[in-house]
C-alpha cells in the first residue's frame, strides 16, 4: 500500500495546496519557456560581450602601435648631463669622510 500512496502523491505548491496534473504540467511548461527565454537572452549577451571584447582588443592594438610610433618618432629632447664616472666620485667621497671624521675627533 505504501508504494501506491507514493505514486499518487500530488506535488505541493509553495502555499501548501496541491496542484492537479493540468496545473502541474502548465507550471512545468511555463518554467521551460522561461528557461528557454533566459538561455536566448544569455546567448545574445555573450555575443555582445564577444563583440565588445574584439573591438577593445583592436583598440588596444591600435593604441600600442600609436605609442610605439610616437616613442620612435619623438627625439630625446632632454639635454644630456655630463656623465660623472663612479671612479671620479670615490676619491671625493673618501676626502669628505676623512674630513668629517677629523672634525668630529678634534671637536671633542
Amino acid at each position: 500500500m505504501n508504494d501506491n500512496e507514493e505514486k499518487w502523491e500530488d506535488p505541493f505548491e509553495e502555499n501548501g495546496l496541491t496542484l492537479g496534473p493540468e496545473e502541474t504540467l502548465q507550471r512545468e511548461i511555463e518554467k521551460s519557456k522561461s528557461l528557454k527565454v533566459d538561455r536566448l537572452r544569455l546567448k545574445d549577451e555573450i555575443e555582445k560581450l564577444k563583440e565588445q571584447k574584439e573591438t577593445l582588443q583592436e583598440k588596444n592594438r591600435q593604441l600600442h602601435k600609436r605609442v610605439n610610433a610616437l616613442s620612435n618618432e619623438v627625439p630625446n629632447t632632454q639635454p644630456e648631463a655630463p656623465a660623472i664616472k663612479k671612479n671620479e666620485l670615490i676619491p671625493f667621497l673618501i676626502a669628505i669622510s676623512l674630513f668629517s671624521a677629523l672634525l668630529f675627533l678634534f671637536r671633542n
